[in-house]
């Protein structure tokens, strides 16, 4: 933490129209390339502009190369050295008209060794600012490093035409460390540099120190050289004193990769064992083969404009610059052409401090992520995800709630987008904790090849949404499924095949610590074998063997408003809760015919021979209740699931008045809906229902019309009778299941779809 220095006026140069450069300037300076072009790096966010082609000498343009450039924040000028001709030079702005150049003033400098070339500089003040109308007696110098040769000191006065005398630091010639760049501390005047390795050394000038390494910092893949180091002053919120202080924070570029790294000196202790300063990538700039920096050491790095689009995550989540939060230069080009963004807009704000998310900056481009489904812990969850063009995504879920997005919580890892809406299944871990928490998505064009929660991005946008976590109850298991499969000629029996609707079949329950608070439903049609057309249906209803409770739901019991059904991944437009009941029947297909695609050459999906390779449909239906419920009370287990005829298409004789929805074909021995014809029980027919006695869609032997079967199974090819496929399923159906349980064991292969619930 330091205080703020003031910045003396610059000193009137040599050159009548040659000038400093503005008083402390935020951005950092580098210079890149063999004929030297020099750049204006934003670190905030990692922006380069272009602030001369190149530099002139004597009023022409130089095709040398400058390197070890130092920013001196006593006279505003900058300070390298000139390869071609081994000369320390001054770079000034000079303004000729409405043109500014940028011109090389050669120094007089004596003491050097003739024909070295040095790539590593920078400029230390020393002394305290002076107070406004005071004299400015502070002192500077610049320094330089050759390895082999040593580290030299080379004074710089007012008076720049007068010669300048170069000293060596006694015993540097012998340093060992591999230095591309180092740095002045603003407040110890120590130097720092950092090895390809991510080794961090402190240099101190006493006579005949040597290079002390400080510790070796985390900096992943990016090994290489470190051509550009800077120092900078950085305002840090604290939340727990409500205070805002100024940290020293020292920025080194990696050549190969342009990423910026952030490591925090403001307190560098005298002993360096057990200290370990954390690194992160703060930014990304430009990469070069030729690099080197300089910065005004005292200046804030900060955001000064709107052109940057923050995460809004609250404390302690990092979503601010001082906490180096993740945030996306928008419009790199500055043309708004070919933005990429989430939803149907990206606009920017000025995060400096954490102190600043107080502010009500009412992001209200964070529009482009629908969180289709419940988040519960151990599930698979969907989200919704639209996208301005191709670009790439990645999301981070706080799955533990600990106020950080962690690289193990990464959800979404480069994912690949289309335009448009893009459905996105996330994967909660079994240990995720109950409870409200945030998750953060990135989305940029594909090019970064490091991208975590935090730091700059050129270009993209991000967005935080708040989501709740549930405990979660499923049914048959979270990863398993039940196969259900159904005889659609109710109350004939028909030719027995059970393939005129095969699916998978999945609930679940979601709990909070009020009670359950929602239902899923999900499944994956695997065969449909039926010239009738039927609707699927689930009745949010239980029935305990044992105990004989029945547990059911209303339909005003649902939030149906909030409720959503998912084919194929994509939103279907319809009413889910079945109107004019009183139970609560969420209705998946009125016509399962509608959702299915018949493979070239078959008659029905996936029941005939070869004609098994149709993709399996899958659904998935998202029930929330107006009211959590006790635990008691809710239906849960296989609920009930069943098939109904479809209205206006012919359903078989049995119907007669015309009121097609009022055939049901339910699992056997479970009580039909209220939407039911009971006068379907009359007719004279292969069902042998005895209401009195709570026997429902069963023939007279106990051969059932729909079954479920805990396991993976292989549906009888069309009008294959059941038994020819499993020959111990009677014995298990008339014994009502005391006799084969394992009946789907002993399978016949030739005679059923090899492909239906295996693949």
């Amino acid at each position: 933490m330091i205080k703020r220095c003031l910045i003396a006026a610059a000193l009137t140069p040599f050159l009548a129209n040659a000038a400093p450069f503005e008083n402390c300037p935020s951005q950092a300076f580098l210079m890149q390339d063999s004929n030297a072009k020099m750049y204006g790096i934003d670190l905030a966010s990692g922006r380069a502009n272009l602030i001369a082609g190149t530099l002139r000498l004597n009023g022409s343009e130089d095709t040398a190369s400058v390197n070890a450039i130092g920013f001196n924040f006593k006279d505003q000028y900058l300070y390298g050295f000139r390869k071609e001709s081994k000369q320390v030079v001054r770079i000034e702005q000079t303004v000729e008209g409405e043109t500014t150049h940028y011109d090389s003033t050669p120094l007089n400098v004596s003491g050097l060794p003739e024909g070295i070339h040095f790539f590593v500089g920078d400029v230390k003040v020393s002394g305290d600012a002076p107070a406004e109308g005071e004299t400015d007696n502070r002192t500077s110098s610049y320094f330089i490093y050759n390895k082999g040769r040593g580290l030299f000191e080379i004074p710089l006065s007012d008076d720049l035409s007068a010669p300048l005398t170069a000293t060596k630091q006694p015993g540097s010639e012998t340093w060992s460390t591999t230095i591309y760049d180092f740095a002045f501390h603003p407040i110890t005047n120590k130097l720092y540099a950092m090895e390809s390795d991510g080794d961090l050394f402190e240099i101190s000038l006493e006579p005949n120190s040597t290079p002390e390494l400080v510790t070796r910092l985390d900096i992943g893949t990016d090994t290489g050289a470190f051509g550009a180091a800077y120092f900078g002053v950085q305002d840090v919120y604290d939340e727990a004193t409500g205070e805002t202080t100024e940290n020293i924070i020292f920025y080194v570029s990696n050549n190969n990769s342009g990423n910026i790294f952030k490591v925090d000196l403001t307190n560098v202790p005298d002993d360096k064992s057990g200290y370990s300063p954390t690194t992160e990538i703060f930014t990304l700039g430009p990469k070069s083969g030729q690099n080197d920096g300089a910065r005004c050491a005292i200046a804030k790095v900060e955001v000064t404009d709107e052109s940057m689009d923050f995460g809004d995550a609250p404390l302690p989540y990092r979503s601010a610059l001082d906490n180096n939060g993740a945030r996306h230069v928008f419009d790199p080009n500055q043309d708004s052409q070919n933005l990429i963004f989430l939803g149907d807009s990206v606009d920017g704000e000025n995060i400096n401090t954490s102190s600043d998310m107080n502010i009500d900056y009412s992001d209200n481009s964070d529009d482009g992520v629908i969180l289709a489904t419940d988040f519960a812990a151990g599930l698979t969850a969907q989200v919704i995800v639209t996208a301005s063009q191709s670009s790439t995504l990645y999301a981070w879920f706080d799955w533990n709630q600990d106020g950080t997005f962690s690289e193990d919580e990464k959800a979404i890892d480069k994912v690949n987008l289309a335009q448009g809406a893009n459905s996105i299944l996330i994967e909660v871990p079994e240990d995720a904790a109950n409870g409200n928490s945030w998750a953060r998505f990135r989305v940029t064009d594909g090019q970064e090849v490091t991208l975590t929660a935090y730091g700059s991005v050129q270009g993209g946008e991000v967005e935080d949404y708040e989501f709740e976590t549930y405990g979660s109850e499923s049914y048959p298991g979270q990863n398993d499924w039940v196969t259900l499969a159904y005889e659609d000629r109710w109350p004939y029996l028909g030719d027995s095949d059970f393939n005129d609707l095969v699916l998978h079949y999945r609930t679940t329950k979601y709990f909070s610590s009020e009670g359950v608070t929602s239902y899923r439903i999900e499944g994956e049609i695997l065969g449909v074998g039926a010239s009738f057309h039927n609707g699927f249906a689930v009745r949010l209803y239980e029935k305990d063997v044992d105990s004989e409770l029945v547990k059911v739901l209303s339909a005003e019991q649902i939030d149906s408003s909030n409720s959503s059904l998912f084919i194929n991944g994509q939103a279907v437009s319809q009413t889910i809760i079945e109107p004019n009941r009183t139970e609560a029947i969420a209705i998946v297909a009125p016509d399962i015919w509608d959702h299915i695609n018949v493979q070239n050459g078959c008659e029905y999906f996936r029941t005939e021979v070869n004609c098994d390779v149709n993709a399996k449909v899958t659904f998935s239906m998202t029930l929330p209740l107006k009211t959590a419920l006790s635990p008691e009370s809710a239906p849960g287990s296989m609920l009930d699931p069943f098939i109904f005829a479809s209205s206006d298409h012919y359903h078989g004789d049995a119907i007669t008045d015309g009121n097609y929805r009022g055939l049901e074909v339910h699992l056997k021995n479970q009580v039909p809906s209220e939407a039911f014809n009971t006068a379907l029980f009359s007719v004279a027919a292969d069902d042998a229902s005895n209401q009195s006695k709570s026997l429902y869609f069963q023939t007279e032997n106990g051969i059932p019309f729909a079954i479920a079967i805990g396991a993976s199974w292989r549906h009888p090819h069309e009008r294959v009778d059941i038994n020819r496929a499993y020959d111990r399923f009677a014995d298990f159906a008339t014994s009502s299941g005391e006799s084969a349980p394992l009946w789907y064991n002993t399978v016949n292969t030739n005679i059923t779809i090899q492909f239906g619930a295996e693949q």
